[in-house]
C-alpha cells in the first residue's frame, strides 16, 4: 500500500510538464495560416494537465461525406505515469478521424525535449506510425515537430512555434 501511494502522487516529472502550463499562441512558420491558441491547465494537484487547442477555420467532417467550415478543436489529457515511467497524452479532435490517440513518450533532460510516439488507424488496415518532439526553448517559447513514417523514413510533416501569451 505504501508503494502504491508513493507512485500515486505528482513527481518531479509532473513538474517538468508544469513548465508548460498557461496559454500559448502557435503558428506553423512555413504555413502561417495554421495558427491558434493552446491552453494547458493543471488538474488533480498537478498529476495531469488538460490541453485545449483552438485552431483556425477549415472544412470539418459532419458525416455522410459532408463538410462544414469551423475551427479546429483538440482536447488532450497529459501527464506522467509513475509506474510505467513514461509521459502520456490522450488526444481527440473534431477534424479527421473518430479515434482517441494515446501517445507515449520520454523526456531528454540534455535536449529539454519530450518525444512521443503513437500509431493511428483512420481507415481500417491503414496504420501510420507518428512521432512528436516538443522542445522547450525557454520559459516563453517551445516548438513541436510532427513526423510520420513514410516508406521506412521519419518525414517531418509539421512544425509549430509556441509563444506564451501575456495572461
Amino acid at each position: 500500500m505504501k508503494q502504491m501511494l508513493d507512485y500515486s502522487g505528482p513527481s518531479s516529472n509532473h513538474a517538468i510538464l508544469g513548465q508548460l502550463a498557461g496559454t500559448w499562441n502557435f503558428v506553423d512558420p512555413k504555413r502561417p495560416f495554421i495558427k491558434g491558441t493552446l491552453t494547458r491547465t493543471p488538474i488533480y494537484d498537478g498529476r495531469f494537465y488538460t490541453v485545449e487547442i483552438t485552431g483556425g477555420k477549415l472544412p470539418l467532417p459532419v458525416g455522410d461525406g459532408k463538410m462544414k467550415d469551423g475551427n479546429y478543436l483538440n482536447l488532450q489529457i497529459e501527464g506522467y505515469d509513475n509506474p510505467q515511467a513514461k509521459f502520456v497524452t490522450t488526444s481527440v479532435n473534431n477534424h479527421i478521424g473518430s479515434n482517441i490517440e494515446m501517445q507515449v513518450g520520454s523526456y531528454d533532460k540534455e535536449k529539454n525535449a519530450f518525444t512521443y510516439e503513437w500509431e493511428t488507424e483512420l481507415v481500417p488496415g491503414l496504420k501510420k506510425a507518428n512521432k512528436r518532439v516538443l522542445k522547450i526553448v525557454d520559459k516563453q517559447h517551445y516548438t513541436e515537430e510532427y513526423y510520420e513514417l513514410q516508406n521506412g523514413n521519419q518525414v517531418k510533416i509539421r512544425e509549430l512555434d509556441f509563444a506564451k501569451s501575456a495572461e
